[in-house]
């Protein structure tokens, strides 16, 4: 018997190295095994291609019980797997190998043998080489399938995406939709579907319903040029496999990111295309900004592109954006008026390509749940969060259509500063019913991007994203609600299930279920429900029947649950001496800095007599002003175009006949040649012998909204104690994590600058800036710490998940002692001091107890000078557009060159931060420099600092935009524990309760 595991275990061995292989890509992972990787597997086992498929079949056979009923089938696998949970799941799961059989069985659903394709359990059989008339095995796999599928994907979760991300999913079939998930669509295929995504409009992750990809994969499809590989085809045509494809597209479409695959010069399907893209800021100002996203091969490559409809043509750079996109490098704008109302189009020399993208009276936009933006969409989708750009000849009657299909809620909001006139928006729009005849099916629209693109949806959406290779993970204290439409005839009822995993079997609890009553609808939210920490599936399930119609997996977690592997794996950051002051690695243990703490020997020199001034040198009005960078221009329609006055041309394609006369598709497009609404039309219109295919699909049934909860206000979107806490949840990681939670609060670079910087300042966490550019590249959260400030408070810094935080809180209640929370941005908490009874907590946990931080941090800086000298420097060579910062203003002025010491911003792909001392213009070479630092630097090589201090208030200045970095910053605020404020009456950033020989220090360290 030891023989037989043996050979399973070399099996499931090589199933783990070579589907599941480590890679630094994240990507899905199927359990399929397609020639190429049974080549591989076969190489790794000794055995011929040939026969790899038999012998595994062989090797998971004979592992089976087949004496004593459907409960013995798996019983050995059954207890490895309970095993191998005991042991923490710390290697890949036992049962890839049975795994790897469902997953054939699957695939060769695809006919032959006289079994129709979709009898799974009779290929089952055959692959598992068990009786032909026994069904032992169709109610043993029942018994196991969700619990082996699921342990795949809780092991690819906890993994974090390094062995790929889990797409082992059942939106319909309950048990044999697993399986069939990962192998019916081959990987060739799975690629060209991507293809259908973007030809009818789906964004990125939709959950949607297979039965409702059923008739547009049939369009698809049947194209003249057939767009998927023979056997899909002939698969498809034979008519019983369609629900199980569309279940397999539905789960490809889940985990899309947008990106398509280029496959060699001219075999992309696919044109290039233009999407807009809206942003409605609210840091440090309101503002309406429409920028692009450029759909291209090789995207992630950089490149200058052509802007045709410039007079003159004109150049622009464009960088890697969203998968699959770039977007406008640094300092480019689009103007607002002119891209809303004409033709935007470029050149890419790179692909050959050409794209353009036409004006239309109606914009919609959708939010991107990976990046947080807002991208122009051809057709919303049932319940997606939506903002509509709307020309005002139209805002009455789009009006009049969202009383009908949208959720209550929706608003035309104040225009924005830059919101060209002429445009309403409307905002807070979730479309939830299909607009019927208040959109004419039989011409051209300007209003059919309304007309949702499926008749069904179940989504989960709002609260607080987690961001991780792995979707569907979203904090706990600000949990998403749940979104379901569906026309099934009787109604529906969604259901929330639990998913316990913490013993060696899985259960499922029924938390919470809610019917639609009736409407069609269900709307609810989960924050009401208290939910813990854990995994749950949501489903949608049409009332009369057993199994869900679609459903959808969510993961809740908090800083109290902590990302295990993420823990282990981000990086441990310390700040040291010299440019380690700054966050860049310095690779010395003489002197390091955690949190507050500072392990070593720092420099305790006597206190400097030099008092900064009381008053800023610079302007005051620093704060107000900007400089505005001017806008690409386009040509725009003429007046009497259809954009102005809705009075479209429409040009219909040729019907493509075959030798019958028959169409040979089943739909062609008509479209306007003046803006490029589309409308698609049916070849096959109603005809006596065929009354039973409609010209056009039936009138929509519409439902009614009026009791469904309002869409929730904004009003706690700016929640900066949850994105702490997501960032306690992933301990550290790449930068472009800690990117994903700051962007949720406020989607701009800017604000992701402050975020960061301020809860750099705060010890919450610390920065690894990269040694050769000082672009920050990753982030840890701190230690738990409690900081003693100059007030003689003690405040709580670093990672406090709320059990640890709750405990102490309670040990100080027993001495006596208050505790209070200051601020919101983040909340910041102190306690007045500690008593007994807190430290005791303290020392159990082995909690870092810190007096006094701000001494002992000030005393590791460096001069600013040595900076300077220890800046990354290279050959003078950058063009672009220059700004050279004038210090006495406190701002940039633009130049033409960067032939004078001072600080420079050069922009082209990206922005270049540097400065250059004496030495630099006698060596032709410039230092690399976060741009606060460089204000700084440019004052020294001046002598004239930007500093000033209010002894009375205890208020240490600099200019906006000048924050002190690094160690510097945390060594000022550590004084208070508060982030610095703004100061607008002295266009300044403020450090709130400096003592005055922390200031005296910090100034004469900027001024040597």
């Amino acid at each position: 018997m030891s023989d037989v595991w043996s050979e399973y275990d070399r099996w499931n061995d090589a199933i783990a190295e070579v589907i599941f292989a480590p890679s630094e890509e994240v990507r899905p992972v199927y359990l399929d095994l397609e020639d190429d990787l049974v080549d591989e597997l076969a190489a790794m086992l000794g055995l011929a291609s040939t026969t790899a498929v038999d012998a595994l079949c062989d090797a998971v056979g004979t592992t089976l019980d087949r004496s004593d009923g459907p409960a013995r089938v798996f019983a050995a696998h059954d207890a490895r797997m309970r095993k191998w949970i005991r042991g923490g799941r710390a290697t890949a799961p036992p049962v890839l190998g049975v795994l790897a059989c469902f997953s054939l069985a699957a695939e060769q659903m695809a006919g032959g043998d006289g079994m129709a394709a979709s009898n799974y359990f009779g290929r089952l059989r055959q692959v598992l080489r068990w009786r032909f008339g026994d069904p032992s095995l169709d109610l043993a796999y029942r018994r196991v399938a969700e619990r082996y599928w699921g342990e795949l994907n809780r092991w690819l979760v906890q993994e974090e995406g390094e062995r790929g991300i889990p797409t082992a999913y059942s939106l319909a079939h309950r048990y044999v939709g697993l399986s069939v998930s990962q192998a019916l669509v081959r990987s060739s295929d799975r690629e060209k579907l991507k293809d259908f995504f973007q030809s009818f409009g789906f964004s990125p992750g939709s959950q949607v319903a297979p039965a409702d990809l059923v008739p547009l994969l049939d369009s698809w499809i049947k194209q003249a040029h057939c767009p998927v590989s023979a056997s899909l085809a002939r698969l498809w045509s034979n008519g019983q496999a369609r629900s199980r494809i569309a279940e397999a597209a539905a789960v490809t479409l889940s985990s899309w990111d947008g990106s398509v695959n280029h496959r060699g010069p001219d075999e992309s399907s696919m044109p290039g295309r233009i999407h807009l893209t809206l942003e409605l800021g609210g840091f440090p100002r309101k503002r309406f900004t429409v920028s692009a996203l450029f759909y291209v091969p090789q995207a992630q490559l950089g490149r200058t592109v052509q802007l045709l409809t410039a007079a003159p043509t004109t150049s622009i750079d464009l960088i890697p954006d969203v998968p699959g996109a770039l977007g406008l490098a640094p300092g480019s704008s689009l103007h607002a008026d002119d891209v809303l109302a004409g033709v935007l189009r470029v050149r890419d020399d790179y692909s050959g390509m050409t794209l353009e993208r036409r004006p239309t009276r109606l914009v919609a936009f959708r939010e991107d749940e990976l990046s947080r933006r807002w991208v122009e969409m051809q057709q919303v989708m049932l319940g997606d969060d939506l903002r509509l750009l709307v020309e005002d000849g139209l805002a009455h009657r789009v009006a009049e259509i969202l009383a009908v299909v949208a959720r209550p809620g929706w608003e035309a909001v104040t225009p924005y500063e830059g919101q060209p006139d002429g445009w309403t928006l409307f905002t807070g729009v979730e479309v939830l019913n299909h607009p019927g005849l208040l959109i004419p099916a039989d011409k051209l629209d300007d209003l059919s991007a309304l007309i949702p693109l499926t008749a069904s949806t179940l989504k989960v959406s709002g609260g607080f994203a987690i961001p991780g290779s792995v979707r569907g993970k979203w904090h706990a204290a600000m949990s998403p609600e749940i979104r379901a439409v569906s026309d099934a005839p009787d109604g529906f009822t969604v259901r929330l299930v639990q998913l316990d995993r913490s013993s060696d079997e899985l259960e499922e609890r029924q938390v919470a279920e809610w019917p639609d009553n009736g409407t069609g609808v269900v709307i609810e939210t989960l924050r009401g429900l208290d939910l813990p920490d854990a995994d749950y599936r949501v489903e949608l399930i049409p009332i009369g029947q057993r199994d869900p119609a679609s459903s959808t997996m969510l993961h809740l977690r908090s800083g109290e649950t902590r990302d295990e592997r993420q823990w282990h794996l981000a990086e441990s950051i310390c700040y040291g001496p010299g440019i380690g002051a700054l966050g860049v690695a310095t690779h010395t243990a003489s002197l390091s800095v955690q949190g507050h703490e500072v392990f070593g020997s720092p420099d305790w020199s006597p206190v400097a007599g030099d008092t900064p001034p009381r008053r800023p040198s610079w302007s005051t009005d620093v704060g107000t002003r900007r400089r505005e960078t001017q806008p690409m221009r386009i040509t725009v329609a003429d007046p009497n175009s259809c954009i102005r006055t809705g009075r479209h041309r429409e040009n219909i394609e040729t019907v493509q006949l075959d030798s019958k006369g028959r169409p040979t598709t089943s739909w062609v497009y008509g479209h306007c040649t003046t803006c490029g609404l589309r409308k698609r039309y049916p070849t096959r219109p109603k005809t006596r012998r065929n009354r039973a295919e409609p010209a056009e699909p039936q009138a929509q049934p519409i439902h009614n909204l009026t009791a469904i909860t309002p869409v929730a206000t904004s009003s706690d979107v700016r929640n900066w104690t949850v994105a702490l806490d997501t960032l306690r949840h992933l301990g550290g990681g790449p930068w472009a994590s800690l990117e994903k939670v700051a962007l949720q609060i406020e989607p701009t670079a800017l604000f992701v600058d402050q975020f960061s910087r301020t809860l750099e300042s705060l010890g919450h966490i610390s920065i690894r800036r990269d040694k050769k550019t000082l672009r920050p590249v990753a982030w840890e959260i701190s230690p738990t710490q409690l900081t003693g400030c100059a007030t003689g408070e003690v405040a709580f810094n670093g990672y406090w998940p709320a059990g640890l935080f709750n405990e102490i809180v309670l040990a100080l209640e027993v001495d006596g002692v208050g505790t209070e929370a200051e601020g919101t941005e983040p909340t910041q908490y102190f306690a007045s001091h500690l008593g007994s009874e807190a430290k005791a907590v303290a020392d159990e946990y082995e909690i870092s107890v810190v007096p006094d931080a701000w001494r002992e941090l000030v005393m590791t800086l460096p001069p600013l000078s040595t900076l300077l000298d220890r800046l990354p420097r290279q050959s003078a060579s950058a063009d672009g557009d220059i700004s050279w910062f004038d210090v006495d203003d406190a701002s940039w002025k633009r130049v033409e060159n960067y032939e004078a010491q001072g600080a420079y911003r050069i922009r082209k792909f990206a922005t270049l931060d540097v400065v250059r001392s004496t030495e630099d213009l006698e060596r032709g070479t410039y230092a690399r420099c976060p741009v606060q630092l460089s204000k700084h630097l440019a004052a020294l090589m001046l002598g004239r600092p930007l500093v000033a201090y209010d002894p009375d208030q205890r208020l240490f200045m600099v200019p906006v935009g000048a924050e002190l970095p690094g160690l510097y910053g945390r060594a000022l605020t550590a004084a208070s524990c508060l982030p610095p404020a703004l100061a607008r009456g002295a266009g300044a950033v403020a450090y709130r309760g400096v003592p005055e020989e922390l200031a005296r220090r910090i100034f004469d360290l900027l001024t040597r």
